[in-house]
């Protein structure tokens, strides 16, 4: 799974703080922040799959904005081809600001765009597009929703992200995991074995947008509060 950590209060110096966690299989190659595209997307910033070219979290540096995709449980592999990759939603609603007219191919998923005066949350469930604007505070989105108590994450993470502000430290403290064992069913930090293989965090992400700036910070090793890198946005 994958987790979204929310802060949205207008008005204060910094509107928009998103912590994001990225769970994968450990062998699947990836690259680091960077700006890895061209056309459209050349300005943003973001992690990139090698298999199949897309992110999970992207930054428009000169808006600013970020956009992070959740994936939902995948469903039946069509008999015409491979479902197209949802790793290019995130890149789409930041340079377009529209998702695709026909998602009946896609796998589910849920895409958030965090802008400095409002917060979008789009949901894929295979049969509907779901929209919501979020209202201000404080708000957790993991692969099976927004704010609900069906992952036993939510309920751990909440009061903890409620009580802190804006200061990065505190971020890097939370998205350390709360000491929970990686295969505690409420962690937030993971490592499992799956189908034979390791499926564990790969990497965690804090973004914060004010009006006069982004701070974009970024580490492989989200346990270690000390291994977080500030990515140049310039």
């Amino acid at each position: 799974m994958c987790t979204v950590l929310l802060r949205f209060a207008p008005g204060e110096a910094w509107p928009i703080v998103v912590g994001a966690i990225r769970d994968e299989f450990a062998d699947r190659a990836w690259d680091r922040p960077a700006r890895h595209w061209d056309e459209l997307a050349a300005p943003l910033l973001g992690g990139r799959d090698r298999t199949a070219g897309g992110t999970w979290l992207a930054v428009d540096p000169g808006r600013p904005a970020v956009a992070a995709l959740l994936n939902g449980l995948r469903r039946p592999p069509p008999e015409d081809g491979p479902r197209p990759t949802r790793g290019d939603l995130a890149l789409q609603i930041l340079t377009t600001g529209e998702l695709p007219a026909d998602l009946s191919r896609f796998d589910r998923f849920h895409l958030l765009l965090a802008e400095i005066t409002r917060v979008q949350l789009w949901t894929w469930d295979a049969e509907a597009l779901h929209h919501v604007d979020l209202e201000p505070g404080t708000h957790i989105v993991v692969n099976t929703g927004l704010d609900t108590d069906d992952d036993p994450l939510v309920p751990h993470f909440a009061p903890l992200l409620h009580a802190i502000g804006t200061e990065p430290a505190a971020w890097t403290q939370l998205l350390a995991g709360d000491g929970l064992d990686p295969a505690d069913e409420r962690a937030l930090v993971v490592s499992k074995e799956l189908d034979g293989r390791r499926y564990a965090t790969t990497s965690a992400t804090l973004v914060a947008l004010a009006p006069n700036g982004i701070r974009y910070d970024f580490t492989a090793t989200p346990a270690d509060p000390t291994s977080w890198v500030e990515v140049p946005t310039g």
